[in-house]
């Protein structure tokens, strides 16, 4: 029993889904029956984390365009919400009966939405696995699958990817040409990068982790996959618990709590990545810095950035992302599949991923004037097929949210890794 999601929706969410399931049949068959062309009806879709400013209602107008040259007799009504919201809506609408016919989430939301029964297998529509890998990095169909069948496609990547500055490598005495090669040398070069002032106080970080107090897991499955290690086995289960996650989160306590090469939870005032804005000689950064001369004193920087990935046992980036389903139960499953193919339009990949600052998921978007206008992006980009992703299992939203607060018992030297991980263990298997 997947519990963050169901509690949410209580009882109600089962005797609404019953309703659904009562009716779906027919409701189908009338709307599918329908040409396209002339189809009616309206198409509920939910958007986390889509601004509904100006610029986001233009960039979602752009979709409702290109889904209205199928089918344009059909409306589209936009629920705009912010991710922390997205639980309770999709919750009090299936205890509504109201499931939205579209469901936009994260990579991670996958399996929880599908075990609450919020979304419905693509695979029975028709959306084939072998298709999706020819349009999009390979890595990225796993995440989109429960029991084996898929049940979202991905619209846009949001990496996490590297950078140094290559002045402060100099300065240091390090090489400005050469990447850290393993994390003991990442290790040891951020010590490098680290200046003080006379009273010890740290004036450049070494290192930034760019991450706010109890919220190091993205970092923490960087650095793991980087020993080899991944969070969850394909099938959903538990798979932090071993040398690679014991190892990766005692360096990150190492950086934070023994070298003091990064403090810990520090954001500026802006929550920009510290490399970026010279605060940080080296860390993690967007898929998007804006290098123009307008870019809020940035741009300067740019050209003394390098971007890289973590190295170790393997060579990774961290990687989230948006994603699309199917609501369990809609009337309009055709024209539903047809909004998310405009989702995956090229124009609205590149729209979108400018919100979500991210990059296309399109394994051909590398061609796009979008994609090699950024050094940032375009490296991005190259790097989706070495991608590792924060999902797992029915239980994961209820299990993330205890997460990040746990592993912050290890970074402040509180535990052992050895005895957080077996508990965060025990909490996933439950």
């Amino acid at each position: 029993m997947q519990r963050g999601l169901k509690v949410a929706a209580s009882a109600a969410v089962a005797i609404a889904m019953a309703a659904i399931a009562g009716c779906s049949s027919g409701g189908d068959t009338a709307a599918e029956g329908q040409d396209p062309a002339t189809a009616t009806g309206t198409l509920r879709v939910v958007v986390p984390n889509f601004p509904a400013n100006n610029e986001g209602q233009a960039v979602f107008q752009g979709i409702v365009d290109i889904f209205h040259k199928t089918y344009p007799q059909m409306k589209v009504e936009p629920d705009f919400v912010p991710y922390d919201n997205l639980n309770e809506k999709i919750s009090t609408s299936l205890a509504a009966g109201k499931n939205y016919d579209v469901v936009s989430a994260g990579i991670g939301w996958v399996q929880p939405l599908a075990d609450l029964g919020a979304i419905q297998s693509l695979t029975k529509l028709g959306v084939k696995t072998e298709d999706l890998e020819k349009s999009v990095y390979p890595a990225f169909v796993p995440p989109m699958k429960y029991n084996d069948e898929l049940y979202a496609v991905p619209i846009v990547a949001n990496p996490r990817l590297l950078a140094y500055s290559k002045s402060a490598f100099a300065a240091a005495g390090l090489d400005p040409n050469k990447a850290p090669q393993s994390l003991t040398e990442l290790r040891e070069d951020a010590k490098k990068l680290t200046t003080r002032d006379a009273k010890g106080q740290i004036t450049r970080t070494g290192f930034d982790f760019w991450a706010p107090a109890s919220n190091y897991r993205q970092q923490f499955v960087a650095f793991m996959g980087a020993k080899g290690g991944q969070m969850f086995t394909p099938d959903g289960q538990p798979a932090f618990n071993g040398q690679a996650g014991i190892d990766a989160l005692q360096l990150i306590h190492d950086m934070v709590g023994v070298d003091k090469s990064s403090t810990y939870g520090y954001q500026n005032s802006a929550k920009t990545a510290l490399v970026t804005t010279g605060e940080a000689a080296m860390g993690f950064a967007s898929p998007y810095v804006d290098c123009s001369t307008k870019g809020q004193g940035i741009g300067a920087k740019c050209k003394d950035l390098v971007y890289f990935n973590l190295k170790d046992a393997k060579e990774v980036m961290y990687v989230g992302g948006r994603v699309a389903s199917v609501g369990d139960g809609t009337k309009y499953p055709q024209a539903a599949l047809a909004f998310i193919r405009a989702m995956q339009d090229p124009t609205s990949q590149e729209a979108i991923s400018k919100l979500d600052v991210g990059v296309p998921i399109s394994s051909n978007a590398g061609d796009s004037a979008f994609v090699k206008s950024n050094p940032a992006g375009s490296f991005a980009w190259k790097n989706l097929d070495k991608s590792v992703f924060e999902y797992g299992g029915a239980t994961f939203l209820d299990f993330r949210a205890k997460f990040g607060p746990s592993l912050d018992e290890v970074i402040l030297g509180r535990k052992s890794p050895q005895d957080v991980l077996k508990e965060l263990d025990t909490l996933a298997r439950k």
